[in-house]
């Protein structure tokens, strides 16, 4: 978890968040644009009725009171005036006849500009929050022109990422006033966000709030001004929540409404106006296209700040314990790889196919609230991954030295070191179990076989391996090895529950079985089939080469198995019992066998006593 926390601070962990925000973004469904903002353009219809931009500031100034006169509740105009020109006392009445208007302005805060403009003139917003964002130094400025002094202001700084995206923008610009603020009293210069001086504009009455969270997948900081809301990260800035293409705005050309053809189209509309025409030079680059409006930006912000729908893909205040928190997540999938046998090319399809949910889950996240951290953890995870893997590995390097020093003190060193590294977990040659065996043994079929059509015999073969599969399976048992005429069948415990249903496995199959094989039979070659069954140890393995290995059954308990199926035929018992299996039988079930007395089974030193069941 530290290490996933840590590496949340690397910028190769931050643009792959960015980078996967912004493909989520762009694959879920573009959402509706809201109904109470429109966007006025200045596009190339615009331009070719009115002339290249920039327009005479009468024509701006009869925008602005046509804006007025359809009805507009809010004008938020994404460019600044910074020059005088001629007409400057038209557009200064109309943009100050009422306070429903809001005009940008430009710091420039990228070092690399090499000659900073000082144009117009920067004066403190007069209601801006108390609150400075991180961001470098103002190094220049395009202002406004002494007319439009008394408008309401906004900054249009934009601050793109390395790969040249705007994801997100400061909420507020401070610079060291000039001695003439300083005079007037002020010692910093304030300079809200665009939308955030429309918040104002919107709610001259209403106060800022600034809310800080306490869970650490919040934002940061709430800003509130009336019920507008704003999401700020910890450096004081708005994550652009990026929805919708440009495309999905409810728009008016501006030619339209200058030539009256949009009558009653703006009543109560929150309204911004921008250039969208590609002469104009105002593009960005969004998840949905590399060259999108600037005014893309504003509405985005605007949009999520005014509905109620939240901030979606606010940046999270605490991406290092958020990270920590999604690792402990995944933690539980790294469990099996503690256990040294665990085959990793196995657990990790099962382990990814686990994650997969929570991962899509975080993923949603993402797009509908806070950008979580994924890089960060699946990095810590995969670290975590390849270094429980190197120490299984280490671990079955030294379980199979171990392994090769034994088998040196009875086989050549040579041959001892080939086996050691051919076993698969290092550990031993083979895997000891406690439990129930069972034998079924095909009494002829050797013989039948050569006699009868190959079709016909592999056919027999598969149909007895796969009945014999199925009953084991229905009484909790399995096929556990094939030898020859033999197939023996386990079951985990020796319990009597256990041992009863093996018995029914049994006598289950010796009454599926016996019509099949007195069908195929022949008169030269009979077919016969018997059952033994007992509790005890045995050693399962593989044994050969890596490219060719074959299973194989050893210990006591199969030798003794073995042992009592040879008794079968000269008995005529279908199914006989071991001595321990049968003291396993409740009383109840113990009925179904009858003595047969001690007997002296080939490879044991003392005689045992051996029960036939009823079939």
């Amino acid at each position: 978890m530290l290490l996933a926390a840590a590496l949340t601070r690397l910028d190769i962990a931050r643009g792959a968040d960015a980078h996967l925000h912004d493909f989520i973004t762009e694959a879920l469904p573009a959402r509706s644009a809201p109904k109470g903002i429109t966007v006025v353009d200045i596009d190339e219809h615009s331009l070719q009725e009115l002339g290249p931009w920039p327009w005479p500031r009468s024509v701006i100034a009869e925008l602005v009171q046509q804006l007025r006169a359809q009805g507009a509740e809010l004008q938020i105009w994404d460019m600044f005036f910074a020059h005088e020109g001629i007409a400057d006392r038209q557009l200064a009445q109309a943009l100050l006849a009422q306070p429903d208007v809001v005009i940008g302005t430009v710091p420039v805060l990228d070092a690399q500009v090499e000659h900073p403009p000082h144009e117009g003139l920067l004066p403190t917003a007069t209601d801006a929050p108390e609150h400075c964002s991180q961001h470098a130094p103002v190094r220049g400025y395009f202002g406004t022109a002494a007319p439009f002094v008394g408008v309401r202001l906004g900054h249009l700084a934009a601050t793109p990422d390395a790969d040249g995206r705007l994801r997100r923008v400061p909420a507020v610009v401070c610079l060291p006033a000039d001695s003439a603020a300083q005079q007037a009293g002020s010692s910093q210069i304030k300079l809200p966000q665009l939308t955030l001086a429309a918040a104002a504009a919107y709610h001259p009455q209403k106060p800022w709030v600034l809310h800080r969270t306490t869970w650490p997948w919040q934002p940061a900081q709430w800003l509130e001004r009336g019920d507008w809301r704003f999401a700020l990260d910890g450096e004081g800035h708005l994550t652009i929540p990026y929805q919708r293409p440009h495309s999905q705005w409810r728009a008016l050309s501006a030619s339209s409404l200058l030539q009256g053809q949009a009558v009653g189209a703006l009543q109560g509309q929150v309204v911004l106006i921008g250039a969208t025409a590609l002469g104009a030079g105002d593009i960005i680059s969004t998840p949905y296209h590399p060259s999108a409006p600037g005014v893309s930006v504003h509405a985005e912000l605007l949009a999520a700040a005014s509905t109620a729908r939240g901030w979606p893909g606010y940046a999270v205040q605490a991406p290092a314990i958020v990270a920590a928190l999604v690792l402990l997540l995944c933690a539980p999938a790294l469990l099996p790889l503690r256990r040294a046998s665990t085959q990793w090319w196995l657990w990790l399809p099962a382990s990814l196919a686990l994650l997969g949910p929570l991962a899509w889950a975080l993923l949603g996240r993402i797009s509908l609230g806070g950008q979580f951290p994924i890089a960060a953890p699946t990095l810590a995870l995969l670290g975590q991954i390849v270094g429980l893997l190197g120490l299984q590995l280490a671990w079955q390097w030294r379980q199979s030295q171990l392994l090769a020093s034994q088998l040196q003190s009875f086989l050549p060193p040579g041959l001892a070191q080939q086996i050691a590294t051919q076993v698969p977990s290092g550990h031993s040659l083979g895997q000891s179990h406690s439990g129930l065996l069972a034998g079924l043994r095909i009494d002829g079929l050797a013989r039948w076989v050569g006699q009868v059509d190959s079709l016909q015999a592999l056919a027999l073969t598969h149909a007895l391996q796969t009945s014999a599969q199925q009953a084991a399976s229905e009484h909790g048992g399995a096929l556990q090895y094939v030898q020859g005429d033999t197939l023996y069948l386990s079951w985990p415990d020796a319990s009597a529950l256990t041992t009863a249903r093996a018995l029914a496995a049994l006598q289950a199959l010796q009454r599926q079985l016996d019509p099949i094989l007195g069908t195929n039979a022949t008169a030269s070659a009979p077919l016969l089939l018997y059952a033994a069954l007992e509790s005890g140890s045995y050693l399962l393995g593989l044994v050969g080469t890596a490219q060719a290995k074959r299973s194989v059954l050893l210990g006591p308990l199969a030798q003794k198995v073995t042992a009592i199926l040879d008794l079968s035929p000269e008995l005529d018992s279908p199914i006989l019992l071991g001595p321990q299996a049968a003291a396993q039988l409740q009383p109840q079930d113990s009925t179904q066998l009858q003595s047969l007395g001690q007997f002296l089974l080939e490879g044991q030193t003392s005689a045992c006593q051996i029960f036939r069941a009823k079939v």
